[in-house]
């Protein structure tokens, strides 16, 4: 598993504000279009617990450097969630 600096998303929720609001409701709407099976997106991975191997899903290492991106870029200032959902989601397609 790949170390992912998060930290300025992190920053960026605890701070709170519009910004923040804004933030969480990019990141719901990505996980919620996944559950949807709008898009493939989780990244799947295998842990063995107690003897048993557990299969599971999570938020992919590849949306972080986006969100770093449109933070940076003042994207959550000037575009809507659906359309910054909608350029993440964009960038997944071949």
């Amino acid at each position: 598993m790949n170390a992912t600096d998060t930290s300025l998303v992190l920053r960026t929720l605890g701070a709170g504000g519009p910004q923040a609001l804004k933030l969480s409701t990019v990141i719901c709407k990505l996980i919620v279009k996944v559950a949807d099976r709008e898009i493939d997106g989780l990244e799947k991975y295998q842990i063995v617990s107690f003897g048993r191997t557990v299969n599971g899903a999570r938020f992919p290492d590849r949306w972080w450097p986006r969100l770093d991106k449109a933070i940076e870029t003042g994207a959550f200032e000037r575009m809507s969630v659906a359309a910054i959902v909608d350029v993440m989601i964009e960038h997944d397609r071949p």
